[in-house]
């Protein structure tokens, strides 16, 4: 066949061709023959053919020397015994020790030849023994091939015939006329071509199949190579993916383990590609970044390898000589970079942050290891809004301790065993409390009392916070509403995150528990940062609506820390104003920060609002906000945050001292 046609469809001929006849005779006659069945196969039919023949010699074997009382027939049995004994034996042990299968394959077609000459010599039961040789040609063309095929054929054909004659003139055997040994020879031959041409058909038909099975396994191949180029592929970009840096890290730390220096394995987040997606669409910006990689890859600096490894976040290996913050001066000016995107007038890498995993060259390393502590660098690069940050083994226990924390607190969240407790809220001109912070606290049965800078963040950042809000409403409420009998009238103040003022199942457990406890709606109090309003300002202001509507109170809590915008501050539907702490320290020293908390504390008073101090410590900072016309005070100077029970207790005590004597504005 033509080793350069193309392959066709399993069950389709070839079309006609003018070299049909002169190609068919040279492959009738084995030119150019090759052989396609695998050793197994040839084995594995050698076998098979020499079993059944010695199975059937056997048989007849026997049953001719059994036959005595004919002396031909007794001879024809040793003999087709001593075949088996040297001929067919030997075929089958050199099948079964391996040898090269034209080994056995020749010494089949010998032990063929063999018997079926030496049965026409004896003619067989009644001279039938000539008939028995006709499927010898099928059986030398399957094992052999054309070739040999023909050769024994043609000698067979020839010498079996002849001997035929001399056997019946000579030996005391079976006798031919002349007549019959010549046609048998003549219809022995017709049956060589025919078995020859059988051979070519069958020889034809596994070469077309050796040609499609290549052909498919070739398509197979290339759909391997395929998938196995997307496994280690991003397909928007064409830059390597996750998987293939890892794996081109793994290398690279194998090949350069011998020489000095350092792999820096870099993280890199793009803040902008989820919002210039919106915009422009995300194969644009998958455009963009793969842009940006190609200019990167030319012009990176000791470059190992490059990949999209996120939506946002390009991961690059560098080698580098060094390991501090100047080898990776080159990926901090990726933001610097103009005119290598194309997002119109957008700019796709101008903000972002690096995340720096080192390895010394020679170390013992792994790749895996290297991507995940960088990763942990860029998390806490962009939680703490930094432009890069290196692993260390400190990182690394912080997010180990935060998610330890994370686990314990969840359990804590959902067991109810956190705990609220109520900071005092003074009326600095009567000295009466008149409210009070709830404030979360967390008992820890192996750390202890947890501060909340150390836990209040991981529930704001998780999915912890819709449980923990609805869960500090409800108890706010509750106990608000059982300190009414002892304390009347004294409020109750809730922080309110974002997230949570558009939960509306917070506002459902408010009105609920209006509704059912008798709770006067004023003495509930929401306090709420300018920040609310930075997302989606029309969402929030509704969200406050609703809570106006029950009639609870709003407060602008940690006025002065946050952006202290004069347009959000307006449009806040809120009756209270808290200055932030961080302006109480220097207040009675006559520093800047008095002069921001006088100027505030009047605006306040401009707007309607009644405002309150929080961060009081001492009794100058006190006396300096009564005298500046400050409502409402809270800080250590009073009291810290206590337990519900402990709160009804002091402020009763509180109180009671006020009443009966000026306010001294300290602790009773």
């Amino acid at each position: 066949m033509d080793p350069h046609a193309c392959p066709l469809p399993i069950g389709q001929s070839p079309p006609p061709s003018e070299q049909a006849l002169p190609a068919t005779l040279k492959q009738l006659l084995g030119i150019g023959e090759q052989e396609l069945v695998p050793d197994a196969s040839r084995r594995s039919n050698t076998l098979i053919f020499t079993v059944i023949g010695t199975l059937t010699l056997l048989v007849f074997g026997v049953a001719n020397v059994r036959a005595g009382q004919d002396h031909r027939l007794m001879v024809m049995g040793v003999v087709q015994l001593l075949e088996v004994v040297f001929l067919l034996v030997p075929a089958i042990i050199l099948v079964s020790r391996r040898a090269p299968p034209v080994l056995s394959e020749n010494m089949l077609v010998l032990a063929g030849f063999a018997i079926f000459a030496s049965n026409a010599v004896f003619g067989g039961q009644t001279g039938d023994a000539p008939y028995w040789t006709f499927v010898f040609p099928y059986l030398v063309f399957f094992l052999r091939g054309q070739k040999t095929g023909w050769l024994v054929g043609l000698a067979f054909a020839v010498l079996v015939p002849c001997l035929m004659l001399y056997s019946s003139r000579h030996w005391d055997f079976w006798a031919y006329d002349d007549a019959h040994a010549l046609y048998y020879g003549l219809a022995y031959f017709f049956n060589v071509v025919t078995a020859a041409y059988f051979n070519l058909l069958r020889s034809r038909f596994q070469a077309h199949l050796a040609d499609q099975v290549e052909y498919h396994t070739g398509e197979v191949r290339k759909h391997i190579g395929t998938l196995q180029h997307n496994a280690l592929h991003d397909l928007s970009t064409g830059l390597l993916n996750r998987q293939g840096l890892t794996e081109r890290l793994d290398s690279s730390l194998a090949v350069l383990s011998a020489g000095g220096g350092f792999l820096l394995v870099a993280h890199v987040r793009f803040f902008r590609v989820p919002e210039l997606a919106s915009i422009v669409g995300s194969a644009k910006v998958d455009e963009s970044l793969g842009q940006l990689g190609r200019v990167l890859q030319q012009h990176l600096t000791g470059l190992v390898g490059l990949a999209r490894i996120g939506q946002d976040t390009l991961g690059v290996v560098l080698q580098s000589d060094t390991a501090d913050a100047s080898a990776v001066q080159q990926l901090r000016a990726i933001a610097h970079l103009r005119n290598v995107t194309h997002l119109s007038e957008f700019a796709v890498h101008v903000e972002m942050a690096l995340g720096v995993a080192v390895q010394r060259l020679g170390e013992a390393s792994d790749a895996e290891v290297l991507m995940r502590n960088a990763e942990q660098a860029l998390l806490f690069a962009v939680d703490h809004r930094l432009d890069h940050q290196f692993f260390d083994a400190l990182l690394h226990k912080h997010f180990v301790d935060r998610n330890r924390r994370y686990e314990k607190l969840r359990e804590a969240i959902l067991h109810n065993t956190l705990m609220l407790h109520y900071q005092p809220q003074v009326d600095l001109k009567t000295g009466l409390v008149v409210g009070a912070e709830a404030l979360a606290r967390w008992n820890d049965p192996q750390e202890g009392m947890v501060p909340p800078d150390k836990f209040i963040p991981i529930i704001e950042s998780t999915g912890l916070l819709h449980r923990f809000s609805v869960w500090t409403v409800a108890r706010a409420l509750r106990d608000c509403s059982a300190w009414q009998t002892r304390l009347p009238g004294v409020s109750v103040s809730i922080n309110l995150s974002a997230d949570a003022l558009h939960d509306p199942e917070v506002l459902q457990i408010v009105e609920q528990h209006l509704m059912s406890s008798g709770l006067s709606p004023a003495l509930v109090v929401m306090e709420l940062t300018e920040s609310v309003l930075l997302t989606s300002p029309e969402a929030a202001l509704d969200c406050m609506a609703r809570f106006v509507a029950l009639g609870v109170k709003l407060s602008i809590d940690d006025y002065g820390a946050g952006f202290s915008s004069l347009t959000y501050l307006k449009q806040l539907p809120a009756q209270e104003m808290k200055i932030d702490k961080s302006f109480m320290e220097n207040l009675a020293e006559g520093s800047k920060d008095r002069a921001i908390v006088l100027s505030s504390i009047e605006l306040g008073h401009d707007l309607g609002l009644k405002v309150l101090a929080e961060g009081i410590e001492d009794e100058a900072t006190c006396h300096a906000l009564r005298d500046a016309g400050c409502d409402l005070g809270q800080g250590w100077w009073f009291a810290k945050a206590m337990p519900s029970a402990d709160f009804e207790n002091w402020t009763l005590a509180r109180n009671s001292a006020a009443t009966a004597s000026a306010p001294t504005g300290q602790d009773s």
